[in-house]
């Protein structure tokens, strides 16, 4: 497990947390796509699969398509560790650059090496508690084989815990993030940036619906009905609806900031239409020549325009097309085990 720590890399990478693993930076240098990274591993892991069963002469021809679909989920959560973590990166630095004292932030986006080892540490006890209860590798395999089936879970898991890692980091940071970042009514646009996040993880959240969802195919040979699907499945899809979930947490605290900071100004540009002038001295406008009434009227019908979610029209159909599909699923899948359970 030290072995994959390098201490002398000090680069800095998109991704945050990275470069305390040599393996994961180089990755991470090589400066492809993270959809083009996630495809390319799960080729290597899939060939990788199929020479060692080769090489040990496993006689199951399905271990070959449970290869398959194993190495294509490892795949996702290195796609969507990437994704996330560069998204998020690139968001941090537009934040930064909008308010400068957002700058303490970014030491908490990135985890430690002690946070990483402890993960490693986790990881490991998750493979030792999948391998133990799922009775994946029997005493009747060869050394290579077990040797090779827990290296394959160790990745697996490493990958989950880095992706929970990264996704717990952007919610805590978020929330200090909506909390301080300055509100400038003027620049109403640029605070979507805040929703890049959820949107982010709801384009690969589908993207993982779909790669488990022919996976499981795969593992189940087509033999399971939909409704047995779904509900297989719940474990994947649920925690996923979940996390969209917590992002309005974060959301909701700016919707109050950005509601408050409105309501302030159209009070005083409604006392200065009538006649209290002096009230702009409150708003953004003062300092400026005294406006005229056409302008405090089309000022105030900009700033009444002004969305206190973080959302465009755009964000809100693409989270809503993400959400509605898998809460289809949910209650047909419990609706369909009703059924049969009555019958």
């Amino acid at each position: 497990m030290s072995n994959l720590i390098d201490e002398d890399y000090s680069a800095e990478v998109g991704t945050p947390g990275l470069r305390h693993l040599w393996l994961l930076s180089a990755i991470e240098k090589s400066g492809l796509s993270h959809w083009l990274i996630g495809f390319g591993f799960f080729l290597a892991m899939a060939f990788t699969s199929f020479l060692l069963l080769i090489l040990q002469r496993y006689p199951d021809p399905t271990m070959y398509q449970n290869g398959v679909a194993f190495s294509a989920i490892c795949g996702f959560f290195l796609t969507y560790l990437l994704g996330m973590g560069r998204g998020w990166y690139s968001d941090m630095l537009a934040f930064i650059r909008f308010d400068t004292n957002l700058v303490p932030l970014t030491t908490q986006i990135e985890p430690s090496r002690v946070v990483i080892i402890l993960e490693l540490i986790v990881a490991a006890f998750c493979v030792y508690v999948n391998v133990s209860l799922n009775d994946n590798i029997s005493w009747d395999f060869s050394l290579g084989l077990s040797a090779t089936l827990i290296g394959y879970y160790y990745v697996q898991w490493v990958l989950i815990v880095f992706c929970i890692d990264i996704v717990i980091r952007q919610l805590v940071t978020l929330m200090k993030v909506v909390k301080k970042i300055r509100l400038d009514l003027l620049s109403g646009d640029f605070y979507s940036n805040l929703a890049n996040v959820m949107v982010r993880h709801v384009g690969l959240y589908i993207f993982g619906i779909c790669i488990v969802s022919l996976s499981y195919i795969v593992f189940t040979e087509g033999e399971l009905t939909a409704g047995e699907m779904i509900a297989l499945m719940m474990p994947w899809y649920l925690p996923g609806l979940f996390i969209i979930s917590l992002y309005i947490i974060p959301y909701n605290v700016f919707r109050k900031r950005m509601r408050s900071s409105k309501v302030q100004e159209l009070n005083s540009i409604g006392a200065a239409l009538n006649g209290h002038l002096n009230a702009l001295n409150e708003t953004l406008l003062a300092g400026e020549e005294r406006p005229s009434k056409i302008d405090l009227l089309y000022y105030r019908d900009r700033i009444d325009d002004i969305k206190e979610w973080p959302f465009t029209n755009r964000m809100r159909t693409m989270v809503l097309f993400g959400i509605l599909p898998p809460l289809t699923w949910v209650i047909a899948a419990f609706i369909e085990i009703f059924i049969e359970g009555a019958l």
